[in-house]
């Protein structure tokens, strides 16, 4: 084993090595969505932490040491809320799987992390980082690292802590702090370039015209839309040239003038310009000029901004043939149109609005009261009143008249429409009828569609039993309402002997037959409403029994070892030549000291490794004795 420095300076180049190829390959996700630029970063920094984990420092079996925080805090700090928790989890999935005395250690480490880069980003609440809130993140970082240390058993601290302490912690802050300054560069760069495209982006589309001239009138900058204005081939062909060569040498010396009257004052003045083109054409101009300055405060040209009003004034002459496009229009929508006046009389409705109202289509015209409309509704059963008077129902409707609205209208015929309405200028309203009555129909559909995806969700597909998920719910409940009302609880852990022996020599397809049978012995056995049967996982099984001491569960437990006893499932690979199965009973005593859920997990877990310890087929309950065993480390299997 290498000083604690070198292997940790080796981690310090993985670290370089992985911002690197962010800097150097995002480009391509610049046109992505942030949610897929995040994940994208919270992997690539989730895998840079694995390969951190895959070369550690390792102080003694199972107690690791690397600089997996950065890549995780830099995750969250960077990337955001998505991008941390993607990397802390891939981190946290691969250290578990590692294992070794330090696991817990090292995912409550990656937990800090996580939090820590997470918690700077939204602190940032949405601005850009400075490097000191990098240097921040980089000691926060630092500081969190030993929260993961502070938790090994400690015997093993007194050997770690002086050996690590000092490196990690501060090739940690400097690993963030050079990492963060790395892409805090790469930010502000990017920022710069987005801005210089930005501008150049909204020259070039700006549909109004915009350029700048010398004090002798010569272009030096001009967009598309001034070279369209002037009739040249593209803004580049007007670079070097003036007025004099695109317009009629009238129009060009009045412009002319107007420019140097401008630079004479030196104060921006905005005019109006009639400009006529060698081919005959005419318009107007709405112009701002503003003398363009040097770093001295010197004119040295002109900005020019033209506004085309010739459409202005064209307007004046199209109005009736306007008038003609609306009526037109309002023939052809998809969706009716009705608006009323303040008094609450029609004054304009399409065709189509009186087609979806077949039974009252006489009276809905102009002049027509809209109470008189409704009241003719009710009278000829087009439209579902609700209970009531139908002068409360009609009250009700004109009042949404006078705001903005959403309501849904059901007809007798079956049909739903959806009608918005808002208020006008002078005081009536305007609304907009839409036939709904297909995604009302889809909306009834996916309702039920998704009752029976709620339902599969919650059962397990092999064996019918509740999902691990269901299951922890159901504990949840039962568990609160045990502690509510002082009653036991009962909870049964069920591991179905030497099954992977089982799946080796019959196959999986009998495995899963298998699986089927004890879970109907399970079932059998869970008869009472309250009882709570799931698969948890595997060949592992879970009963809940509400309202059950311990003698009970135990009397529960025999019956069900022996239904799957009387079974009768041939096993090879069992001693006991048939399926068998093991059981642990963990049980909640209101009148004992009192537990959590996790103790009550816990209990029933170790009690069925007393059963399969004792040789299997058989059940145990759970005694404090036998907890000493398993005070670190998670479940174990024999």
């Amino acid at each position: 084993m290498g000083s604690p420095w070198s292997e940790l300076l080796a981690n310090l180049a993985v670290v370089a090595m992985f911002v690197s190829v962010w800097i150097h390959t995002h480009v391509w996700l610049d046109r992505k969505p942030a949610a897929i630029r995040a994940a994208a970063f919270g992997l690539l920094m989730g895998a840079g932490a694995i390969i951190l984990m895959l070369t550690p420092m390792q102080i003694q079996p199972g107690v690791l040491v690397d600089l997996r925080a950065t890549m995780i805090a830099v995750a969250g700090f960077f990337g955001g809320p998505v991008a941390g928790i993607i990397a802390g989890v891939m981190a946290g999935a691969y250290r578990a799987f590692e294992g070794g005395i330090g696991a817990f250690a090292g995912a409550v480490g990656i937990a800090a992390a996580m939090l820590i880069g997470v918690a700077g980003n939204l602190a940032l609440r949405g601005r850009s980082p400075t490097m000191a809130d990098i240097m921040i993140l980089g000691a926060a970082t630092a500081a969190g690292s030993l929260l993961g240390l502070s938790v090994l058993p400690q015997s093993v601290l007194q050997i770690v802590l002086p050996k690590v302490t000092l490196p990690s912690t501060l090739l940690i802050f400097v690993s963030v702090a050079v990492s963060g300054l790395a892409l805090y560069q790469e930010r502000r760069r990017l920022e710069a370039l987005h801005s210089r495209r930005i501008f150049k982006a909204v020259v070039e589309t700006l549909p109004d015209c915009l350029n700048v001239k010398d004090l002798d009138g010569r272009f030096i900058v001009a967009n598309p839309a001034t070279a369209e204005l002037m009739h040249a081939t593209n803004a580049k062909a007007l670079i070097g040239k003036t007025d004099f060569d695109f317009y009629p040498r009238e129009t060009a010396q009045r412009f002319r003038q107007d420019e140097l009257a401008i630079l004479a004052t030196g104060v921006p003045s905005t005019i109006e310009q009639h400009l006529h083109h060698d081919d005959g054409t005419d318009g107007w101009l709405a112009t701002l000029k503003a003398p363009f300055r040097d770093k001295t405060g010197a004119v040295v040209g002109l900005i020019t901004h033209n506004r085309d009003i010739t459409a202005r004034k064209r307007l004046e002459t199209e109005l009736a043939e306007s008038r003609m496009r609306l009526a037109d229009a309002l023939a052809q929508m998809a969706d009716g149109l009705v608006m009323f006046d303040q008094d609450g009389k029609l004054v304009l409705c399409n065709a189509r609005y009186r087609a979806m109202f077949p039974l009252t289509a006489d009276v809905r015209v102009q002049g027509a009261d809209y109470r008189d409309i409704l009241r003719a509704s009710a009278a000829r059963g087009e439209q579902i009143v609700p209970q009531g008077t139908v002068e409360d129902w009609i009250g009700s409707i004109v009042a949404t008249q006078m705001q903005a609205s959403k309501r849904q209208v059901r007809l007798t015929d079956g049909r739903w429409l959806d009608v918005r309405t808002r208020p006008t200028g002078d005081g009536g309203s305007l609304s907009l009828f839409s036939d709904i009555t297909e995604a009302k129909h889809l909306e009834a559909e996916l309702l039920v569609a998704n009752e029976k995806l709620n339902l599969l969700a919650h059962r397990d597909g092999l064996t019918e039993l509740l999902t691990r998920r269901a299951f922890d719910e159901a504990l949840a409940l039962e568990f609160a309402r045990g502690k509510r009302s002082a009653i036991p609880l009962s909870l049964l852990f069920i591991d179905v002997d030497w099954f992977k022996q089982f799946n080796d020599h019959y196959g999986h397809p009998a495995g899963d037959e298998c699986l089927r049978a004890v879970a109907g012995c399970i079932r059998a056995t869970a008869r009472r409403p309250t009882d709570s049967a799931a698969r948890y996982g595997g060949e592992e099984f879970a009963l809940i029994l509400p309202e059950t001491d311990a003698r009970g569960a135990f009397v529960i437990a025999e019956n069900l070892r022996g239904k799957v006893r009387d079974l009768g499932l041939t096993h090879a690979g069992s001693e006991k030549g048939i399926v068998t199965v093991s059981i642990g009973v963990g049980t909640f005593d209101p009148g004992s000291a009192p537990i959590e859920i996790a103790d009550l997990l816990r209990r029933a877990d170790e009690a069925l490794y007393g059963a399969k310890a004792a040789g299997r087929d058989r059940v145990h309950g759970w005694r404090p004795h036998l907890s000493e065993p398993h005070s670190t480390g998670g479940r174990r299997r024999l």
